[in-house]
């Protein structure tokens, strides 16, 4: 699903920076798991 938004995102030229996961007991960003690669602009 992430790679979804990413390319969604890119077609109206928007750039996701992470993607934040919020649960019960807490909160994970995708991008400090490196399920996303930081790419420099």
């Amino acid at each position: 699903m992430t790679k979804v938004i990413i390319d969604a995102a890119k077609a109206l030229a928007i750039i996701v920076h992470d993607q934040i996961i919020i649960g019960k007991n807490g909160h994970v960003g995708l991008k400090g798991l490196t399920l996303i690669e930081h790419r420099s602009g």
